[in-house]
């Protein structure tokens, strides 16, 4: 099966602003993380920090759930990796949602940086990406994300770039 996504130009080197999707902006420099959901949180993060070396910044709140089906307050926990500046992020599953453990070794999602979540939404459903969820901390504020699976069946997250800050306290500033 083929990506629909396309990585780079002419001699395999990557254009780091290249759109990668269509018109929804996500770029090359943009891509920041791997999700991988985990059962076990504190074991996966252990393990893992253990074997590739890595440290861990701690996260999580209860947030709302937005799908097609209706939306719902749910908990999240996760731990995202303080070396880059590619991460990768473990997410504990969630029964019921998007966040599902797929079979062990296998990444869920990759994760991009967007200017405007609302306008990369809208381009990816646009180019046929379905759309799996998305995250806010209330029903009517502005989204912090959301989750899209592509045509080929990638699934994507698209993050608001504000929120840089937050989730990676000790890199550089917003670009």
């Amino acid at each position: 099966m083929a990506l629909s996504v396309t990585l780079g130009y002419g001699g395999g080197v990557a254009n780091p602003e290249r759109s990668m999707i269509g018109d929804a902006g996500l770029r090359n420099v943009d891509l920041f993380h791997t999700g991988i959901v985990v059962d076990d949180l504190s074991a996966a993060r252990d393990a893992l920090g253990r074997d590739l070396g890595l440290t861990w910044r701690e996260g999580g709140a209860a947030v709302r759930l937005i799908t097609d089906d209706g939306a719902r307050t749910v908990r999240t926990a996760y731990a995202l990796s303080c070396e880059g500046p590619h991460h990768v992020e473990l997410v504990q599953s969630i029964d019921d949602t998007l966040w599902t453990a797929p079979s062990p070794g296998h990444a869920h999602h990759l994760g991009w940086w967007v200017d405007d979540v609302a306008a990369a939404d809208g381009a990816l459903r646009r180019g046929g990406a379905v759309h799996l969820g998305t995250v806010a901390i209330t029903d009517d504020a502005p989204p912090m994300c959301a989750y899209f699976r592509l045509t080929d069946g990638l699934c994507v997250e698209i993050v608001d770039r504000a929120f840089k800050k937050v989730l990676l306290p000790d890199s550089e500033a917003p670009q």
